[in-house]
């Protein structure tokens, strides 16, 4: 029975193969057309003791990615792009420690939200000139600027669990609303991308004079954004760029962003590991960001890719959301295997770690200082990046892990860090 299983599972991942994945494409002109395609990421996960008893694994089966995707243009100068994406979370209720019951709300649950990820109109003067306008990618590295559907591995696309990457803004996934011009230079050698962006959405600042500010943007200033990259070989012009890449000729660039959001961001500067810490009030966050990305084919079907990212993040004196980081993600492909590993480190500009709070009755935040996450995995393509099934295995470290911290006498434990844990993960990717 397990065998007839097998086979049968066997014969759909065939047919699928031998499939020709490719967009619908819909021509109404000579030079006018639509595409139409899709990215799904399906994944099994498995992390150490996220189980609600504490001790036991937890078992999840969820949605990475899930989106729609249209393009196309009227003519060789006007163009657009569009796509959705899923968001995929649990819906928390609160409990009653009294009771041990749901308290306003039945068992925990999923969440599942189509949205808008990407809408721009583009009008392309020339390879020099192209202008976007609407909802679209900020431009902060190679990486950010990266299509999902080509990365090495699983979660290269760099931020979340070492650190703060982007200005807290009012969108979502490396995108807001604004108008981007990007095109190349210097016979394709220089690559720009510069942007004002929406930003965040400001709130008018009532406390009293001389106190710390309460508001943020209160002047609602927009955000600025802007790439450079030199083109040692090779080029990339597209709204998205890719990672691994199945490239005939190598492709190798160095860059340098910045990201600049004024009076954006309210901070706390722990005094001490278990003292209340100081409001810093409006505070300008800014990013500075250089790398280098590098895909290089070999002889018989071998290639090797690599993304490597330097950032300096400016969020305040001494606040947990300062620091640096370095990011990097290294893959090397034989035929349809490719086994990789990547590394992210977040160096926490704050003197000290533990719990911070402001003023009293304040939620307590918690830090956990620097944080390291190691990756391992590896890739089948069993038809480039239209079918692709990838097993990863990351552990996290983080300075203040687990770490328990009380006050008061008697003492009252007021919360931890999540300890050190792995995490398993198996995605299977279609993308047309």
């Amino acid at each position: 029975m397990k065998l007839k299983r097998w086979s049968w599972c066997l014969g759909i991942l065939c047919a699928l193969v031998a499939v020709r994945a490719e967009a619908a494409k819909f021509s109404f002109s000579d030079k006018g057309f639509i595409d139409v395609g899709s990215l799904i990421q399906a994944q099994y996960r498995i992390e150490q003791d996220a189980a609600p008893s504490g001790h036991d694994p937890s078992n999840d089966f969820l949605l990475r990615r899930a989106r729609i995707i249209l393009s196309g243009q009227f003519d060789e100068h006007i163009g657009f792009f569009f796509d959705t994406d899923i968001s995929y979370g649990t819906v928390s209720t609160a409990v009653s420690a009294a009771a041990n019951t749901p308290a306003g709300g039945s068992a925990q649950g999923w969440n599942n939200n189509i949205y808008v990820l990407d809408a721009l109109a583009i009008y392309k003067v020339s390879r020099s000139l192209i202008i976007d306008a609407g909802l679209t990618l900020l431009p902060y590295s190679h990486n950010s600027l990266t299509n999902p559907a080509t990365l090495i591995g699983i979660n290269s696309t760099f931020g979340g669990t070492a650190g703060p990457y982007w200005a807290p803004n009012n969108q979502r996934g490396f995108r807001d609303v604004g108008v981007v011009i990007r095109g190349l230079l210097l016979d394709d050698r220089l690559y720009y991308r510069l942007g004002v962006f929406n930003g965040v959405n400001g709130t008018k600042n009532t406390a009293a004079a001389g106190a710390v500010s309460n508001g943020l943007n209160p002047g609602d200033a927009p955000n600025y954004a802007g790439m450079l990259r030199f083109n040692i070989a090779g080029k990339e012009e597209g709204y998205g760029f890719c990672q691994m890449c199945f490239a005939s000729s190598p492709i190798i660039s160095i860059g340098v962003a910045a990201d600049v959001q004024p009076n954006s961001f309210r901070g706390v500067a722990p005094t001490g590991p278990t003292t209340a810490g100081v409001p810093t009030g409006m505070i300008t966050w800014t990013n500075y960001n250089a790398d280098i990305f590098a895909d290089i084919p070999f002889g018989g079907d071998v290639e090797l890719s690599a993304d490597l990212l330097g950032q300096i993040v400016k969020a305040g004196d001494n606040t947990p959301q300062s620091g640096y980081s370095f990011n990097g993600i290294i893959g090397l492909r034989f035929g349809v295997i490719q086994p990789y590993a990547q590394l992210e480190y977040f160096n926490s500009g704050t003197q000290y770690v533990g719990y911070t709070k402001v003023g009293a009755g304040a939620t307590t935040a918690f830090t956990a200082g620097d944080v390291t996450t190691y990756r391992f995995g590896i890739s089948w393509y069993l038809h480039k990046h239209n079918y692709k099934v990838t097993a990863e295995v990351a552990f996290q470290n983080k300075e203040n892990a687990g770490v328990e911290t009380s006050v008061g006498t008697p003492a009252t434990v007021i919360g931890t860090v999540p300890p050190n844990h792995w995490v398993g993960t198996l995605q299977f990717q279609a993308y047309f």
